[in-house]
Order: structure tokens, then sequence, then C-alpha cells
């Protein structure tokens, strides 16, 4: 059991980002969040943080998976 009695996964994504002048850059993460999240729902928050650190970026792909 993990945050407050529920089930918990680890998750890891990486999100490739064309910044606005051009740039490629690729973000990646990795973090504990409730089991049972849909893969677009981890892609979501995931492109969304990353968007967050690059202001008129544009993702150009993404991925995600649950750790072992």
């Amino acid at each position: 059991m993990g945050l407050f009695g529920k089930k918990t996964a680890r998750y890891e994504t990486e999100v490739d980002v064309q910044t606005k002048d051009g740039k490629s850059v690729t973000y990646r993460g990795d973090g504990v969040g409730p089991a049972g999240l849909t893969g677009d729902q981890i892609l979501n928050s995931a492109e969304a943080a990353a968007l967050a650190q690059e202001p008129g970026g544009r993702v150009t792909g993404s991925r995600a998976r649950r750790a072992r």
C-alpha cells in the first residue's frame, strides 16, 4: 500500500519537445502515482509537465511505462 492506503505504482516517462527556437530536448522522469492509471493519463500528465518547462514548445514524441 502506498499513498493514504491506496495501491500505487512507479512510472517512468520520456517526453521529446521541440522548443520554440527549434531545439530538441528530452525530459525524463519517474515517480509514484495511483496504480491503474491509463497510458493516456500518464502521458498527458508528463507532456503537460514538459511543456510547462518549455513555453511555446511542442511535443514530438512521448513514452511511458510502469517501472519495475
